[in-house]
């Protein structure tokens, strides 16, 4: 087939793999954008493998970038396998399936060296960070949020609910029929499957209520911030078999996905309770949006060193060896199906951070991410052994006159 039959035999093939929950063009659906023409996606599930790799290219037509795909794909004898635009970053994306080239070094060089092609990498893995199980909890009560106490959150919740501030949950999927969490998650995006899971996991749906599970409603826990509103952006998902608390998989592909839809809706805080290798895509990503305003709180990880993206500056990395302490261990959150259970590691530590972000921009919607950070590390309490007060550092940011008594 010649490169310009290809090239057309390629965008007669895109409508059908697209729906419209799965957002080929996410930014699309966003107010004042004009929709986009519809891309080749993929599942993320199908292309996780490192034998894939992602292209950056400039943006343009897609007639242009059709027969620059064909022609790509043609000369270096590999096959598209999706594509899809990053308007946060001024970029078009193409993953090529390099799974059967005899020489998949030398192929990244040729490619690398190409003046038509931005960027080239490896498509890597993610993990969200682990979950360990506790008991399961059947009657949950305000009493047994321990954690919440730990933190200070009640009293801070005198001076801040998190009103109306969004928080972008990066994760596996949050059960939207959870008693706790239904009023508060007000959008959700699937970035991993082309037809949207309908099926709830464990580890998005424990950070999420960890986050903003509703207060009040004469059910359940009370999140960090229970009047925030909950986005939740999935880009990892669960292994087959697997419960979620042991932890899940991501991609290049979904991630950089969810995180331009972040930084094209200005959510203005991201949790991102995972973590992996060093990853040029999304680094850029993440750089776009700490330079719009947005507070991103990730996940230190289990080891000395933090992961990636908790190891970025700028970002707020939370519990580990030496992240921001918070909450970690043994924390009562939301479970699929309506329960509740016991759960931890720093993934846990992330999400009451993002909490009490959410608490001090509803506070203070001025508060820039630098300042942001400076309120959170200003009011660690060092003794018996450190930890955040929410209390405190909504303290920080609110005029003298509205502070409350916080406590020893």
């Amino acid at each position: 087939m010649s490169g310009r039959a290809r090239a057309w035999s390629a965008l007669c093939l895109l409508a059908p793999l697209l729906l419209p929950a799965c957002a080929p063009a996410p930014e699309a659906a966003l107010p004042g954008r004009a929709a986009a023409p519809p891309w080749r996606l993929a599942d993320a599930e199908g292309i996780a493998s490192d034998g894939y790799l992602i292209l950056t290219v400039a943006p343009d037509t897609p007639e242009a970038l059709a027969a620059l795909a064909a022609a790509i794909t043609q000369r270096y004898g590999v096959d598209l396998a999706a594509e899809w635009p990053l308007q946060a970053i001024s970029v078009h994306c193409l993953v090529l399936d390099a799974r059967r080239h005899p020489d998949p070094d030398a192929l990244l060089a040729l490619l690398r060296a190409d003046p038509r092609i931005r960027t080239v990498q490896r498509m890597q893995s993610f993990s969200v960070m682990a979950l360990a199980p506790g008991p399961p909890h059947d009657d949950p009560l305000f009493a047994a949020q321990t954690a919440l106490a730990r933190l200070n959150a009640p009293r801070a919740q005198q001076l801040s609910r998190g009103a109306g501030v969004r928080v972008g949950v990066i994760d596996s999927a949050i059960d939207p029929g959870h008693p706790d969490l239904g009023e508060r998650l007000v959008e959700s995006r699937d970035f991993v499957s082309r037809v949207p899971s309908a099926a709830a996991e464990a580890h998005g749906t424990a950070i999420a209520g960890i986050i903003g599970a509703t207060a009040g409603n004469a059910t359940g826990i009370v999140g960090v911030a229970p009047e925030a509103e909950l986005v939740g952006l999935r880009a990892c998902w669960q292994e087959p078999g697997g419960s979620g608390q042991e932890g899940g998989r991501c991609s290049s592909f979904s991630l950089a996905r969810a995180l331009n839809f972040a930084v094209l809706g200005d959510i203005p805080v991201l949790n991102l309770s995972l973590g992996g290798p060093p990853d040029a895509l999304l680094e850029e990503l993440l750089r776009a949006a700490l330079s719009r305003g947005t507070v991103v709180v990730a996940s230190w990880g289990e080891s000395a060193r933090p992961a990636f993206p908790a190891a970025l500056p700028g970002v707020i990395a939370a519990g580990g060896a030496a992240g921001l302490p918070a909450p970690q261990v043994d924390v009562l959150s939301t479970a699929p199906g309506g329960g509740y259970g016991y759960v931890s590691g720093s993934s846990v530590a992330a999400a009451h951070v993002s909490g009490v972000a959410a608490l001090l921009l509803a506070a203070r919607p001025s508060l820039g991410p630098e300042a942001l950070a400076r309120a959170l590390q200003a009011a660690v309490r060092p003794r018996p052994e450190p930890v955040l007060d929410a209390c405190r550092a909504v303290g920080e940011v609110v005029p003298p006159a509205q502070a409350v008594d916080c406590g020893g």
